[in-house]
């Protein structure tokens, strides 16, 4: 019983934190930065996906640190599945004749409009919805596609992870540029006077290296987990 009155009691001092948070809402929250990212953000970044032009310009900071993040999961998940057997790849066919024919064929057919379709949204991410985290993991989709109907497919996790670590070195080369060119870093090296053009191949470096490495990444991620199950 006293449990119960203590949960009522807990319930209603959030309920009243709550409605003293939202009070003065329209005063806290404002448009303000809105509408400096409609009118600013094509012409500071040249990209029309406002999406694109804060993440990997005004806030590539946060970016950065996703790709960190990605790179200490994927580390984490290859450690964790470390194995004491002999055998370096996994092969991902575990009985090919158990796959139905229309699976491996549907699939064949499929994955070069996957893969296509992948990175179109890396390189158009800044033109249209999409990017490089969202590409890489359709891209990442469709090479496991291939590799999952090929029982002759095989792939080194190790491997993976090195070039995803020379690709996080690579983002992070990039994103230091703009201290030679606009004296800052972490935001586009075209400096703010150059043409939105010229802008726009800095947004299309970084999507693809985020889409290489997050398309190795869930690669590595998959692989691992398919050797575990083993």
């Amino acid at each position: 019983m006293i449990k119960r009155i203590s949960l009522v009691f807990l319930l209603g001092f959030i309920l009243y934190l709550f409605t003293v948070s939202i009070e003065n809402l329209a005063d806290i929250y404002n448009s303000a930065g809105k509408d400096f990212f409609r009118d600013n953000g094509f012409y500071d970044t040249g990209s029309m996906n406002l999406v694109t032009a804060i993440y990997l310009d005004y806030r590539l900071f946060d970016s950065l640190f996703e790709a960190g993040i990605l790179l200490i999961a994927v580390s984490g998940v290859m450690w964790i599945s470390q194995h004491n057997t002999l055998e370096k790849n996994a092969t991902f066919m575990l009985d090919k004749q158990k796959t139905p024919e229309l699976f491996i064929t549907f699939s064949r057919l499929l994955y070069p409009v996957m893969l296509l379709f992948g990175m179109y949204v890396i390189i158009n991410g800044h033109l249209s919805p999409g990017g490089g985290f969202q590409g890489g993991a359709i891209v990442a989709t469709a090479i496991l596609i291939l590799y999952y109907i090929d029982i002759s497919k095989s792939i080194d996790v190790n491997k993976i992870l090195t070039i995803e670590k020379f690709l996080f070195i690579s983002l992070l080369s990039v994103a230091f540029m703009s201290l030679i060119t606009r004296n800052e870093v972490f935001t586009n090296f075209i400096p703010l006077d150059g043409s939105t053009a010229l802008k726009s191949i800095y947004l299309i470096l970084l999507n693809m290296i985020i889409g290489a490495k997050v398309a190795l990444g869930l690669i590595a991620i998959f692989t691992a987990f398919l050797k575990e199950g083993r």
